[in-house]
């Protein structure tokens, strides 16, 4: 099964959600982005999820995701 990867990022002083071929939003909090990318999440039509999250010290952090199929 294909898995999807996104990342929740800050760059240039906001946060946001890139993935393969993927960059958009801009959220003021990584609280924000994060609750976007698992909306996003949410819609990848029964795919496995893989989200990556930056912590304080810029290291990204997997945090695997199932979403249920349709």
């Amino acid at each position: 099964m294909t898995t999807v990867h996104y990342g929740v990022v800050q760059l240039d002083g906001a946060w946001t959600i890139i993935g393969k071929g993927l960059r958009f939003g801009s959220y003021r909090t990584r609280a924000a982005a994060e609750r976007a990318a698992r909306r996003l999440a949410s819609k990848s039509a029964g795919l496995d999820v893989q989200l990556h999250l930056q912590d304080s010290s810029g290291r990204l952090r997997a945090t695997p995701l199932q979403t249920p199929a349709p």
